[in-house]
């Protein structure tokens, strides 16, 4: 249990070391790595991943890495480290998937904090399960920031600090998907704790 808790904090600054190497690398990559739904349907389909990565400017990356800082110290503990990159992957694919087919107006995306939502929502959730009633607030107030965002767009004051606009729909879609990947979880577990007391028997 101990291991398994002291990797944790090694996954998430990993995570902001590939970040920051990447963004150091910006002018050459972010033409080849950058969600761009043009070059997209030409065939460069790991733009939907690899879209996440990369930032507008320092502003937006230091703002993504301390999300990443906050969630791992509220809801850190309750994931794997392997379960921390699927969760990684398969979020910002499913993110980028939503962006690709829902919302046409985006033409190009970077940056982390759609899956940042989900991985907060998912957090909440357990949080729920194990009967916290701080799980529920943190989720009222993420999905109270989504609508908000839907119905009066984000703060300018974000707009200017980063210079691009903020892609609210991505965080829609992170947080939906929060759902799905805490679904995806229980699942996974219950499956495996029914496997484990088969075994036994």
């Amino acid at each position: 249990m101990h291991d398994r808790l002291s990797k944790l904090p090694v996954a998430g600054f990993t995570l902001a070391i590939i970040l920051i190497v990447l963004h150091l690398l910006r002018p050459e990559l972010s033409p080849w790595l950058e969600f761009d739904r043009s070059a997209i349907y030409q065939g460069q389909w790991w733009r939907i991943l690899s879209g996440h990565f990369m930032h507008t400017n320092t502003w937006h990356l230091v703002m993504n890495i301390g999300g990443l800082a906050l969630i791992t110290l509220l809801h850190g503990t309750y994931y794997r480290p392997l379960q921390l990159w699927g969760i990684l992957l398969f979020g910002n694919i499913l993110i980028g998937l939503a962006l690709l087919f829902w919302s046409p107006q985006i033409s190009i995306y970077v940056g982390l904090s759609g899956w940042l939502h989900a991985l907060l929502v998912c957090g909440c959730c357990i949080d729920i399960q194990r009967q916290w009633s701080s799980g529920w607030l943190i989720l009222l107030a993420v999905f109270g920031k989504v609508v908000w965002e839907q119905w009066q767009g984000a703060s300018q004051d974000v707009v200017t600090l980063i210079e691009a606009e903020v892609a609210t729909d991505a965080h829609m879609y992170g947080a939906v998907i929060g759902l799905l990947l805490y679904a995806t979880l229980l699942f996974v577990r219950r499956f495996a704790q029914a496997g484990e007391q088969t075994a036994t028997n």
